[in-house]
């Protein structure tokens, strides 16, 4: 069996939830869900379990003491990564940067860390496309916006800022500024006819102040809240094109976009450490544009 040690929020039980199914279909066997993270007391911010809007099956649920165990004892485990991964405990170090250790692992395996790589599980695309293909039926508004998004030139513009305002956060993540996503709003209005725009955040203020679209229609989605917020990622998935954030959730969104001719603008600098922005390189899948 695989456990995998869920923590962060949608985005990153993603990442997580993927690269166990990829490491699972391997060894033959099957992924449990641990989700002790989730009840623990911790400063960051507090996070539900989220993958229960996919339509996901042949898992299992627990919040073991193994897990507990592993989770306090971490700084411990990645000082001897390489004993661990023997005893059968597969951590990452920095969470985009792929371990080639991860072919190796056999057994029964525990897994703490991100795993924000598509390394991990790009060998499995076509399995986790339908294990995050989403539960629910769009209704009401957001249907309409879907059948708006399937009739236009759909470009989908994530603006994360929110929770990036915090100082501790800032610590870790930029904030995207307007010169970004106005080289990428130009970058894409020079490669597709007639573009409309569908704006996803939850700082709509500092858009209408700070962006400019040009003559482009533009639509600002900003009514699904609290547990409906993922419907934000299922309409992004759908657009023709995107414009993500340094975020795991529109990373999503533009990776679950079947369009075969879809257009993704990426950020280049994503961290404030720029010795993690120089692995971006492997971070990003084939074909996204993050140079502009």
């Amino acid at each position: 069996m695989v456990i995998v040690l869920l923590s962060g929020g949608l985005g990153n039980q993603m990442f997580q939830y993927a690269a166990a199914k990829s490491l699972a279909m391997r060894l033959n066997t099957s992924v449990s869900i641990d989700l002790y993270a989730f009840s623990k007391k911790t400063q960051a911010t507090i996070r539900p379990y989220e993958l229960n809007i996919f339509n996901i099956e042949n898992t299992t649920q627990s919040s073991s003491i193994k897990a507990k165990l592993v989770t306090k004892g971490r700084p411990f485990i990645q000082k001897h990564r390489a004993f661990f991964q023997k005893c059968g405990v597969f951590t990452d170090t920095y969470a985009i940067l792929y371990q080639s250790a991860f072919e190796k692992m056999n057994g029964n395996i525990i897994m703490s860390g991100y795993f924000q790589n598509e390394k991990y599980f790009k060998n499995i695309k076509e399995e986790l496309r339908k294990d995050f293909s989403f539960k629910n039926p769009l209704s009401d508004k957001n249907l309409e916006t879907a059948n708006q998004i399937s009739d236009r030139q759909s470009v989908a513009v994530h603006i994360r800022r929110g929770d990036y305002l915090n100082k501790s956060t800032q610590s870790n993540f930029i904030i995207l500024d307007k010169a970004y996503y106005e080289n990428a709003i130009s970058h894409i209005s020079e490669r597709i006819e007639n573009p409309e725009f569908f704006i996803f955040s939850e700082d709509f203020e500092w858009i209408k102040e700070n962006l400019n679209f040009g003559n482009y229609p533009v639509n600002f989605i900003d009514w699904n809240k609290g547990q409906d917020s993922y419907i934000d990622m299922q309409l992004m998935s759908l657009c023709k094109h995107n414009i993500i954030a340094n975020s795991s959730f529109s990373w999503w969104a533009a990776w679950l976009n079947n369009n075969t001719a879809k257009i993704v603008v990426a950020p280049e600098r994503w961290f404030s450490d720029d010795q993690k922005n120089r692995l971006l390189d492997n971070f990003y899948p084939e074909g996204w544009i993050y140079k502009l």
